[in-house]
C-alpha cells in the first residue's frame, strides 16, 4: 500500500513538473514573439538579431522569402525607413507554433492602403529562435493599393526618371527613393 501511494505521488509530481516545463516553453515562445515585435517597433536590429535563427523565412501566400541574417538585415533596413509600428492584437500558442494577429502601419501603408493592415501570422520557432513567419490572412484594400502604386510608378517614370525602379530596390537607398517618390507624387496630386 505504501509503495502504491509513493508511486502515485511520484507520478503526480512528475506530471506536475512536466506541465510546468510545457507552460514555461509556451510562455518563452510567446514572450520571444512579443520581444521580436517590440524590437521591430524600436528599430533595434542588434537585439532583434538575437531572436531569429541563422536564417529566417517570411511567407505571404505562395511567395517565400528566405533570408540569411545578413539578407534579413538589409530587409530590416529597407522596412525601417518607412517607420513601421506594430501592435500585437492576439498572441497564442497552438501546436508549438505561435499564432498572432498583428496590425502594422507605416508611411508606405498609410499612403497606399490609407489604413492599418491587420494580418494573421503563424510563427515557427526552432532552437528557441524564430525561423519562419507565415502570413496566412491579411486585411488590406489591395484594389486601392495596386491602383495607387500603378499610378505613382507611371507618373514617376515619366516625371522623375532618376527614381524609376524604386519599387524593386529592396535596399535602404531604395526605400529612401520610395519615400521621395511618394512625396513627389503626393505633391503633384495635391496641386491637381
Amino acid at each position: 500500500m505504501i509503495k502504491l501511494k509513493t508511486l502515485l505521488s511520484f507520478v503526480i509530481l512528475c506530471a506536475f513538473f512536466f506541465s510546468l516545463g510545457s507552460c514555461s516553453r509556451k510562455n518563452h515562445n510567446t514572450q520571444l514573439v512579443q520581444n521580436y515585435y517590440n524590437q521591430l517597433n524600436q528599430s533595434n536590429y542588434l537585439e532583434l538579431s538575437k531572436l531569429i535563427g541563422d536564417s529566417i523565412t517570411i511567407s505571404e501566400g505562395d511567395y517565400n522569402m528566405n533570408y540569411s541574417k545578413d539578407d534579413y538585415y538589409k530587409h530590416f533596413q529597407w522596412d525601417s525607413v518607412f517607420s513601421p509600428k506594430y501592435e500585437l492584437l492576439e498572441v497564442k500558442e497552438i501546436d508549438k507554433k505561435v499564432v498572432i494577429r498583428v496590425s502594422k502601419i507605416c508611411t508606405r501603408i498609410k499612403f497606399l492602403n490609407e489604413k492599418t493592415i491587420i494580418s494573421k501570422e503563424v510563427i515557427e520557432i526552432k532552437n528557441q529562435k524564430i525561423s519562419k513567419i507565415k502570413n496566412i490572412e491579411m486585411d488590406s484594400d489591395f484594389k486601392l493599393w495596386n491602383s495607387k502604386k500603378s499610378e505613382m510608378v507611371t507618373w514617376i517614370k515619366k516625371n522623375h526618371p532618376e527614381l524609376d525602379g524604386f519599387m524593386y530596390d529592396q535596399t535602404k537607398t531604395g526605400a529612401q527613393n520610395y519615400l521621395k517618390a511618394m512625396a513627389l507624387f503626393k505633391e503633384f496630386k495635391d496641386i491637381n
